[in-house]
């Protein structure tokens, strides 16, 4: 069988350098490499795979996090969580788990010790092309986390029937429900999704809600003011809120306009953020399951990695509806 040495002698380089090469090592230049990677087919290099030592190979693996400007954003899930159940999710395999966040600054292969990356788990922020085009191009597994792209792997929550769970839940507190829907500028296909799913919900329910009428989306935080919710609550009796944060702040201003909760407004959030443990009345929202969205996304990495299979397609998460005080 051909090795690394073998190559190394073959061009008169270190095996080091070989290695390097082989695992896309920035170390390394493009011509040299090309040169080894050309000389490893002409003896017929197999590199090893890992199924063959998988119950003691240790894998490293890259978590690209979003970047936010309004720190504020990054409470609407659990980090610890995440991160604990990425490894619970790697079953056969122990990991080396390094974190970035996604910026115009992001380098997939930055250095030797982060040039080789067994696979890489894109979490709540989309890979940009340029970032597609580099992991087809070296051919590193990857998974994204909590978005939908056509063609690629993905794990996400099943925000339709969350939104449906909602849109029932306040139809039986509410009978002459009149709700409007709030989210953030900035939250992307998440938002849409959201939306989108309570606007197919209210129409199978028989709620009147129109997405462009009944839809308020705000710059930031900041901008949810008490005179702007002043002017919803003259036209609708509930709030749906695309997160628990916006729904906490929701509830905030609410009580500061001294309007009754829910009497007068219901008000839901979504995600079972850590902040909606600071709502007051505790906020009625779903879950969003970031432990099993966790797992699956590294268990379906894992079989990239070790099994050498393709996974596509989107792996939906249902949440769970829980009822607080704000309904």
């Amino acid at each position: 069988m051909v090795s690394i040495t073998d190559i190394a002698e073959a061009l008169g380089i270190s095996s080091a350098t070989v290695s390097r090469a082989m695992n896309h090592s920035i170390l390394v230049g493009p011509e040299l490499t090309e040169a080894i990677k050309a000389k490893g087919v002409e003896l017929g290099f197999n590199k090893r795979l890992i199924r063959r030592h998988k119950g003691r190979a240790i894998l490293s693996i890259k978590l690209i996090l979003p970047h936010h400007e309004e720190p504020e954003r990054t409470l609407f899930y659990d980090l610890a969580s995440l991160i604990e159940n990425i490894r619970l999710g790697f079953r056969e395999c122990t990991i080396n788990l390094l974190c970035e966040t996604a910026s115009s600054k992001l380098k997939l292969y930055p250095h030797k010790k982060g040039g080789d990356i067994s696979g890489f788990i894109f979490a709540f922020n989309q890979p940009s092309a340029a970032t597609l085009h580099e992991l087809n191009e070296v051919g590193t597994p990857f998974i994204v986390l909590n978005r939908q792209i056509p063609g690629i792997p993905c794990v996400a929550s099943e925000n339709a029937q969350g939104m449906l769970d909602i849109a029932a839940h306040l139809l039986k507190r509410k009978p002459n429900l009149k709700p409007a829907y709030i989210a953030l500028n900035g939250m992307g296909q998440v938002g849409e999704e959201r939306r989108d799913g309570f606007a197919a919900a209210c129409s199978s329910l028989g709620i009147d809600f129109n997405s462009q009428r009944d839809s308020y989306c705000f710059d930031g935080i900041k901008k949810i003011t008490s005179d702007r919710i002043r002017g919803i609550t003259d036209a609708y009796n509930a709030i749906v809120c695309a997160n628990d944060i916006i729904g906490t702040v929701v509830l905030t201003e609410l009580n500061r306009l001294g309007i009754p909760i829910p009497t007068q407004v219901a008000v839901t959030g979504f995600d079972d953020s850590p902040v909606r443990q600071l709502s007051r009345p505790l906020l009625t929202t779903v879950s969003m399951p970031i432990g099993e969205l966790a797992r699956s996304a590294a268990n379906l990495l894992e079989i990239q990695i070790i099994e050498q299979k393709k996974t596509e397609g989107i792996t939906r998460i249902p949440g769970k509806l829980l009822v607080g005080e704000s309904t």
